[in-house]
């Protein structure tokens, strides 16, 4: 490697140290819009980032449910593409929601689970220490926030669902005993106690047991026009299967039918006595049976488009393509409805959240579209394509901007960009949280190049494109500051960082193409990637400086490549002691870096912050760089909420920086340094959004009519605000 010693850098401040405070700032005139939710919550409504199922009631509301949601709309429920009410009480103080609901004519039943926080939680409405409950909570359809307590309900006893919930599992914490499958009638509830291999009946009305019987890993079950049960067996093993009961556990003929390939998630039976099994594998239908004259089940003609969002144009959204079906329903007026989050089920112990929820209504006849609402975004940032301002992507999802529509109206979900049939071996799969997120979109060479950061931007993810697959990112490279925790991948060091390119083109990673860098052991871990407008990868390293790995081209399969043998080393420049964002200009060798300093250390409680110092410094990769400015953040770790900095963009003559905690965006001028101004979250937002929770938070563009966009992560719910600024 060739170092660059920081003893060249020629000291020339501008404005010294610039101390822009919140006092010192004011407001910029600024419209507040988003992309990717159904509601901004200006309105107090978003449409929650994962369903795992869904239970229609008799009117076409339909009822959600699922373990997480960042703001408690765990369960839900959605009529005629609004939303009107969050059932709450399955948030924190060890409450969480569940994988499986159901509704009759008075209640609603939701799967959820009670913890004790680690032990910290005690008493009667906890389970004891080192235990979880797993259970199902009830409520009224009236009010579903609202609990319908019963003899020998446990729980909540501080809120408003009191000994509401029954215990159907407790299991030692850490293990998964979630109820995979409800079905209620106004007299009996049904149970899959997937964990126990059993299916419970309850009385709908006293919640107390009738009966049970074996089944091997139950799932969702599906009450037929004549009182039997449909049951899927086999929950996430490579043995499922849907099984035939009455309603007293005696089995009925053999199992169910089904075409090669098929991955029951969801059942339901409609009016006219037709059963429905949505099918998560590489077909993407939902598979239709009617009944023969015997009452034998005969397969008929799916819904969907077979391969769903993946047939071609692969990755186009659209009617009835469907990608990753967690539930489906129908109602009495001959309406189909299907969620779907991009994934399928959540895997037994996976704290999975999907890759974005989608809920829609069809006329069960004709397939036409009554209504779609979007939740598809979640600890996840935008960037914009170098080509156009008005083409955004985030790490599985591309959006279209119109600016000329209304607040709220702007975007358009384009396409998704994540096979998981075809790449199962993409390394976002095998990285902490299971998504990809946090995009950095460049443009060389005659290619478009996607890069995503892990959540805890350890891992560089590299994907090209080609015509064959569409809008899907195909898995091409994967810069690692350390080994992945797991035996994925086979060929992956023990030790210091290694990189990984497809060099034959196939989306996996096979051992051979792992290259290992061990002499820099751990320096460059906690580090932070930067990719340029050229294709260089740039690495802010906490305590040895700066690295850039300069593009060596692309390989036969079209991958960049990158070596560490090609790599240039900058020591670490004044006034900085610790490094922790990155952003370089290419066109005027212009290097933007933020951290701490001497002055104001870094401390391990704020290991995901930018810092409270940010520099500039011209010609960068001269060796003798110039020191223009330094600017001294917004940083008062003493307040409540804390302030402090996460996220860096810049745009052509300005600075953007996302505060952690507090909701605001700081602006500077880039040609000196100096304060702006700030935007915080209008009313069109609700005046709010959640945390910046990601290292790359932050993204800007300036457009040809002057006007800069800047779009910032919002994970409280399920969306990315747009600032849109005119200097």
């Amino acid at each position: 490697m060739k170092l660059l010693s920081r003893l060249g850098v020629a000291v020339v401040l501008i404005h010294g140290l610039i101390s822009p405070t919140a006092s010192a700032q004011s407001q910029l005139n600024y419209t507040t819009s988003w992309i990717g939710n159904s509601f901004g919550f200006g309105d107090g409504k978003w449409m929650q980032q994962d369903i795992q199922a869904i239970s229609v009631g008799a009117d076409g509301t339909v009822y959600t449910n699922s373990p997480w949601d960042e703001s408690g709309s765990e369960i839900a429920a959605y009529r005629a593409g609004d939303k009107f009410a969050v059932a709450g009480s399955t948030h924190g103080w060890g409450a969480a929601g569940g994988d499986a609901v159901a509704v009759n004519h008075t209640y609603l039943y939701a799967a959820m689970s009670i913890g004790n926080e680690s032990n910290a939680l005690v008493g009667a409405d906890y389970p004891p220490a080192n235990q979880t409950w797993y259970g199902i909570t009830r409520r009224t359809l009236a009010n579903l926030a609202t609990g319908a307590p019963f003899s020998g309900g446990i729980g909540n006893s501080a809120n408003a669902t009191k000994n509401s919930f029954v215990a159907v599992e407790t299991a030692t914490s850490g293990t998964d005993a979630s109820i995979r499958g409800l079905a209620a009638t106004d007299s009996e509830l049904y149970v899959a106690d997937t964990y126990g291999n059993r299916i419970v009946v309850y009385d709908a009305q006293t919640m107390q047991p009738l009966r049970s019987w074996s089944v091997a890993a139950p799932a969702r079950i599906a009450i037929d026009t004549d009182s039997t049960l449909w049951v899927i067996s086999g929950f996430a093993s490579s043995n499922l299967s849907v099984l035939h009961f009455r309603a007293d556990g005696t089995a009925l003929a053999g199992p169910l039918t089904l075409p090669a390939g098929t991955v029951p998630t969801d059942l339901t039976v409609t009016p006219s006595g037709q059963l429905l099994v949505a099918d998560n594998g590489a077909a993407q239908q939902i598979l239709v049976f009617n009944k023969g004259a015997g009452g034998q089940m005969q397969v008929g003609t799916s819904i969907g488009t077979r391969n769903g969002i993946f047939h071609p144009v692969r990755g186009v959204p659209g009617d009835v393509r469907f990608n990753g079906i967690t539930g489906i329903g129908v109602d009495a007026a001959g309406n189909l409805y299907v969620a779907q989050n991009g994934e399928g089920p959540r895997a037994p112990g996976s704290a999975s959240v999907g890759q974005g929820a989608v809920l829609e209504s069809y006329v069960y006849g004709t397939r036409v579209l009554n209504w779609r609402l979007y939740g598809l975004t979640f600890v996840d940032s935008g960037a914009f394509d170098p080509a156009t301002p008005a083409s955004v992507y985030t790490g599985s999802k591309r959006f279209t901007l119109d600016y000329s529509q209304p607040v709220g109206h702007q975007w358009s979900y384009a396409a998704f960009t994540l096979d998981r049939f075809d790449y199962p071996d993409d390394p976002a799969f095998h990285e902490p949280r299971g998504v990809r997120g946090e995009p950095i979109v460049r443009r060389f060479d005659g290619q478009r190049f996607l890069y995503t950061l892990d959540s805890g931007a350890h891992y560089l993810n590299v994907y090209r494109f080609d015509a064959a697959h569409g809008e899907v990112a195909i898995p091409s490279g994967l810069l690692a500051q350390n080994p992945l925790p797991g035996t994925w991948p086979a060929g992956q060091p023990t030790y210091g960082e290694w990189l990984w390119r497809d060099s034959n083109g196939d989306g996996a990673v096979d051992a051979s193409e792992i290259s290992s860098n061990p002499s820099t052991g751990s320096t460059v871990g906690n580090g932070f990637w930067w990719v340029d407008d050229p294709g260089n990868v740039w690495l802010a390293t906490p305590l040895s400086g700066v690295r850039e790995m300069p593009l060596q081209g692309l390989d036969s399969a079209g991958n960049p490549i990158y070596t560490y043998a090609s790599s240039k080393m900058f020591a670490m420049p004044a006034p900085f002691t610790r490094l922790a964002r990155l952003v370089y200009v290419a066109s005027t060798d212009t290097m933007y870096l933020s951290g701490f300093t001497s002055a104001i250390p870094w401390d391990a409680t704020h290991w995901k912050e930018a810092g409270p110092v940010l520099a500039r410094y011209d010609n960068w990769s001269s060796g003798a760089p110039t020191l223009v400015y330094t600017i001294s953040l917004p940083w008062n770790t003493q307040s409540d909420p804390q302030t402090t900095t996460v996220g860096v963009a810049v745009a052509g003559n300005y600075i953007f920086v996302a505060e952690l905690y507090t909701d605001r965006v700081d602006v500077y001028d880039a040609r000196n340094g100096t304060a702006v101004g700030y935007m915080t979250p209008g009313a069109s937002v609700g005046g709010t959004s959640g945390w910046v929770d990601v290292y790359l938070g932050i993204s800007a563009v300036e457009r040809d009519n002057g006007e800069y966009v800047v779009l910032v992560e919002d994970d409280a719910r399920a969306k990315i605000l747009m600032y849109r600024w005119t200097p």
